[in-house]
Formats: structure tokens, C-alpha cells, sequence
């Protein structure tokens, strides 16, 4: 099946269509002429509504006319007029299912502002299954009910964590985690994968129903001054690594617990502490643990302890378990 198709059959749903909808406003911000412009200043009904209009101008824009991808498709991109040190001669113009990927990538994504998250190389089946399950529990909201995007208090509250850095790559490891909770909760609820996992084990459970070795984290940040896109290749692995004690017994996800306890939430720490910690979940996604920024971390609380608490610091949780597993 072509992403285009998939993208089609996303977008043939309602809730889906509302929701991409705040994804695809903020990629075509850039646009001040012409067909898409006019579309934007019409309101967001009419917007919803000639969205499969709107993402084929920005594919014939790519694919015929400019013949590279623009900011619209590729978040990073940057125009010859703007950066002419950046293009070469004789590229390779993108092709159309190159280019609906990517845009399925994107409108399919889970957000929160300008953060995109999503898996790519798992079962479209997989993804839209926790999708409806993230609507029934009112975590993903609509654009419609109180702004869209994700719910992360009710987030937070689920993965019993009182506090969490909502970075970049912060926003990125909760969703991931939240999607290995997901899991779970299948496999206590339907004897089938129930059984699976008791049989096969967490890392074939998890090549069984698609997420194996080629699945990659995608993320995008679609700030307009600051547009980002990074590929954590081999998920799998990372979650084998981190989650396989949350999976096989009943208790939170360690590693979330460890980092939500190094982050500092007092007005005078928090920008470097979850810039820190920021970075180091970066590293710790691609399999390595970054003992600088650890060290960094773990001097900050301290300090913090020592000047702000006035002698009841909060212990730094599942540290033992933490350095069990880089060991």
C-alpha cells in the first residue's frame, strides 16, 4: 500500500482529520499567496475541509513545480533564495510516494505545540489501535475540545510521575513510554498476546506484532524559528533494554522514575535542569548513556538540595536499578 493510500485512509476519519489539521495549519504558516494562504484566512472549518486539496498543492509544489522539498514536507528544509551554499546542481528531485511519507509521518504524529512524535516502520494497524485507545482515555483531545494536542497531566498521572522535564526529547521517551503502557495493558486484556508474551518474551512479542529491529522513533520540532527532525533508528532495542522489568511485573517504569527525580522544577533551576536532562534523554534514545550530562544532572539536584531544601532533599529514585542497566 502506497503512503498516499495511507494517508488517504487516515484522513478518512474524522477524529483524525481534526486532529491533523492543527499539524498541517503550523506547516503551511509559511505560506502569505495563493491557494493555501486564502484557505487559512477562511477559518478552520473550511480548512478541515479542503485539507486533501491542500496536501496535494504541497505535493504537485514539491514533486512538479519547485522540485524540492519545501518546509511544508520537510520541516528543515531551507530554500535556495535563503541558503544558496546549501543546494548542489542536479539533485535528485523528491518523488511523490517520498513525499507522502513524509507528510504521513508528520500528520499522523502525536503533538504537543510544536512537539511531532511518531513510529515509523510499525504497522499502520498497531499505531491507529493506540490512537483510539489514547481517545477513549482522553489523552489525545481534538483541536476542537480545549486546543488539541496531548494531555499530558493525565500522562503524567498514568505513568505515576509527580513531575516530568516536557522537553523536546522529554515529550518523545513519555510518549514511548506511554506506547509501552499501551502494550502492556493489551497483554493483560487479550489471552492471544497475553500468551505470547509468556511464551515468546518481551523482545519476539514485540517483532510479533511489528515493532522489531527497522522500527524508528521519529521526532520533529515545527517551530517556526527553530525546526528540527531526528530518526532514533532500532527502538526495538531501547525498549527491550528499559522497559522488560515494567512489562514483566507490576510496578511504574523505572527509568522515568529516575530522571523525574533528577528534574527540578524551582524557578531559579528548571531551564538548566531540563535542558540537561533534555540532552541526556537525546543520548540515552540512541543508546548511550552520557555520563557528563549525568554528572551535571546529579550536581544540580545537589546543590539544589543543599541550598533550597533546607535538609529534606528528594532522593534520587531507582538509581541503583538505573546504573544496574548501563553496567
Amino acid at each position: 500500500m502506497t503512503y498516499e493510500t495511507l494517508l488517504k485512509e487516515f484522513l478518512s476519519k474524522k477524529s483524525n482529520r481534526i486532529y491533523a489539521s492543527s499539524i498541517l495549519i503550523k506547516l503551511t504558516g509559511q505560506h502569505q499567496h495563493g491557494f493555501i494562504a486564502e484557505t487559512r484566512k477562511s477559518g478552520v472549518i473550511a480548512f478541515i475541509d479542503r485539507m486533501d486539496d491542500i496536501i496535494n498543492e504541497l505535493v504537485e509544489d514539491s514533486t512538479e513545480k519547485k522540485k524540492r522539498y519545501t518546509a511544508s514536507i520537510l520541516p528543515t528544509a531551507v530554500s535556495p533564495e535563503m541558503a544558496p551554499n546549501f543546494w548542489f546542481k542536479n539533485e535528485k528531485k523528491p518523488t511523490r510516494e517520498e513525499t507522502y511519507r513524509l507528510l504521513y509521518l508528520l500528520l499522523t504524529s502525536l503533538y504537543r505545540g510544536n512537539y511531532l512524535f511518531n513510529l515509523d516502520n510499525v504497522a499502520p494497524a498497531i499505531r491507529e489501535d493506540f490512537r483510539e485507545w489514547l481517545i477513549e482515555k482522553k489523552v489525545l483531545v481534538l483541536r476542537e475540545e480545549r486546543g488539541g494536542g496531548i494531555n499530558l497531566k493525565e500522562v503524567l498521572s498514568d505513568l505515576s510521575l509527580p513531575v516530568f522535564p516536557l522537553s523536546e526529547f522529554g515529550f518523545s521517551l513519555l510518549m514511548l513510554s506511554y506506547f509501552v503502557s499501551w502494550l502492556k495493558y493489551k497483554a493483560q486484556h487479550y489471552s492471544k498476546m497475553l500468551q505470547l508474551l509468556k511464551e515468546k518474551g518481551f523482545s519476539t512479542f514485540l517483532s510479533e506484532i511489528s515493532v522489531d529491529e527497522t522500527a524508528t522513533l521519529v521526532l520533529f520540532n515545527i517551530h517556526r524559528q527553530k525546526k528540527e527532525m531526528h530518526l532514533i533508528p532500532r527502538v526495538k532495542d531501547f525498549i527491550v533494554k528499559w522497559y522488560t522489568d515494567f512489562i514483566n511485573n507490576n510496578k511504574p517504569i523505572e527509568l522515568l522514575l529516575f530522571l523525574s527525580s533528577l528534574y527540578i522544577t524551582h524557578e531559579n533551576y528548571r531551564e538548566l535542569s531540563e535542558r540537561t536532562l533534555d540532552k541526556f534523554i537525546y543520548y540515552l534514545m540512541r543508546g548511550y548513556v552520557n555520563g557528563e550530562l549525568l554528572t551535571e544532572a546529579i550536581n544540580l539536584k545537589i546543590k539544589y538540595d543543599l541550598k533550597e531544601v533546607a535538609g529534606k532533599p528528594f532522593p534520587i529514585r531507582e538509581a541503583r536499578n538505573f546504573m544496574r542497566k548501563i553496567s
